[in-house]
């Protein structure tokens, strides 16, 4: 096997994944707004201000989306937001959330649409986590 092939899967998925973020990033957030739409504004609101349908059933009220640059100094906190959509990885300084775990949640529809050889189902998720997380730092007011 050449080395071109050998490596031909593992570039795959790389371009795959950098092609979503980047689509993500290009001013084209469309993705990322219809899976926040889908499964997110029914809890931080239409608008991404905390106040979805169901935002008085919680103990602590959803975060305002459109303030995170605000609450950061003025910076996007771009990892912090990633992993707190991902979810699977738990910081304990942060307590327990009441937020699904989306990483885990992604993962499960991801599998059945892996088909394509060398994409993998983590490859599927990260590419739409980017997605909402581009879309949010595009909110910030």
């Amino acid at each position: 096997m050449s080395v071109r092939l050998k490596f031909a899967p593992a570039i795959a998925a790389g371009v795959m994944a950098l092609a979503a973020a980047q689509g993500a990033s290009a001013q084209d957030f469309t993705y990322g707004e219809q899976m926040f739409r889908q499964n997110c504004a029914v809890c931080h609101g239409d608008n991404a201000e905390g106040d979805g349908p169901v935002a008085e059933l919680f103990a602590q009220k959803p975060a305002n989306l459109r303030e995170l640059s605000k609450g950061n100094g003025g910076a996007f906190p771009f990892s912090e937001v990633y992993q707190s959509i991902d979810g699977r990885r738990q910081v304990k300084a942060h307590g327990v959330s009441e937020m699904p775990v989306w990483g885990d949640l992604l993962m499960e529809e991801a599998y059945p649409a892996t088909i394509h050889p060398g994409v993998t189902a983590e490859d599927i998720v990260q590419g739409r986590v980017l997605a909402l997380v581009y879309y949010l730092q595009s909110i910030q007011h």
